[in-house]
């Protein structure tokens, strides 16, 4: 996004976070149990003065739009087979940077024997443009899973997903997710690994960063021991600061779970936990009591907090796995005035 003032990021260790509500400000109608992965606007960042969100179902990239924050309307389906959408706002032009697959959608496409023949089904991360957030460009494609080496592992087919891109010093670094794990008690599926790439032009060609900076679970991690799931990533004057949603398995219930911790990083690379690193686990019970899978973390200036939308799966209605979406608050104790903060939110 354009400038924005916000408080150093070393200072998110410190910010007291608290639901919106006990109940998700955003769900899925029964024929799309699921919304994952939300990316928003705030009004005062959008063309019409309203808040935006972006979230994808199994249909693909949905919009909606609301007057508060709180309350959402369907706008409509802007890419079939799009996954965890993410905005970049530059110049007065927003960029939709989103995972997409040719997969079938269940129910809805019957595929002959030609055009099923003629369907590209690799996973790739493509970027479309628009001035309003109504029409969008054509997309083109940054990075394609098959120049990935870590997106098949042990998979059948190549997988990136979850991109995120932050301007840096000389260009740009986009962030994504390398395969995937299949969480053997749920069968929920988390991004494996976390690689980045760079470009000096916002349209590519994006070169993958220097061996050793890729994030891989760690056995002796308490929070990404299965997977790395994905990160939302804040730049600042200070550095970087990142929730990651990954997964672990959680010895007290004896089950595996996900949850969101706080990270930081000095160059946008290399990553260490924080000191006081959890911000959101999961529930004993109700809508977000399984997995945290996705998030997206934003400083309001003329508020003075947080706002992180976030989504989660935690129960089934009508035989599905439901996943919504949340809103939390956060606050410093000590709340510093606007013109007191330093940094960039983005660029």
């Amino acid at each position: 996004m354009q400038s924005q003032r916000i408080q150093p990021i070393g200072e998110l260790d410190k910010v007291s976070w608290f639901p919106f509500s006990d109940e998700p400000v955003l769900t899925g109608k029964w024929y799309v149990p699921r919304l994952s992965d939300p990316v928003f606007l705030f009004p005062e960042e959008s063309p019409d003065k309203k808040w935006h969100l972006f979230a994808h179902s199994w249909l693909g990239i949905q919009h909606f739009v609301s007057n508060s924050g709180i309350l959402w309307e369907p706008m409509k389906l802007v890419q079939v087979r799009g996954h965890s959408p993410f905005l970049h706002k530059e110049k007065g032009v927003f960029y939709l940077i989103y995972e997409r697959h040719g997969s079938t959608i269940p129910f809805v496409e019957k595929l002959n024997k030609v055009s099923r023949k003629n369907l590209v089904t690799s996973s790739h991360i493509e970027m479309r443009s628009s001035n309003d957030l109504i029409v969008w460009s054509e997309p083109r494609i940054l990075v394609d899973s098959k120049d990935i080496p870590h997106a098949k592992d042990y998979l059948s087919a190549p997988r990136i997903s979850h991109p995120q891109l932050v301007a840096v010093t000389g260009g740009y670094r986009l962030y994504f997710g390398a395969s995937t794990v299949r969480l053997s008690d749920s069968g929920h599926v988390c991004g494996r690994y976390l690689l980045s790439s760079f470009s000096t032009s916002l349209a590519g060609p994006f070169e993958a960063d220097p061996p050793g900076t890729m994030m891989e679970p760690i056995p002796n991690d308490p929070w990404r021991n299965l997977g790395c799931g994905r990160l939302s990533i804040v730049k600042g004057g200070d550095g970087f600061a990142a929730i990651q949603t990954g997964a672990y398995w959680d010895s007290v219930r004896k089950r595996t779970a996900s949850a969101m911790t706080l990270l930081y990083s000095s160059d946008g690379l290399n990553w260490r936990l924080s000191e006081k690193p959890v911000v959101l686990v999961p529930a004993s019970r109700g809508w977000a009591s399984q997995y945290i899978t996705g998030c997206d973390l934003r400083y309001k200036v003329d508020e003075g907090c947080w706002y992180c939308y976030f989504s989660a799966i935690g129960e089934k209605k009508y035989g599905f796995t439901i996943e919504s979406i949340g809103l939390l608050i956060g606050k410093d104790p000590v709340l510093r005035k606007p013109a007191d903060t330093d940094g960039e939110l983005f660029s």
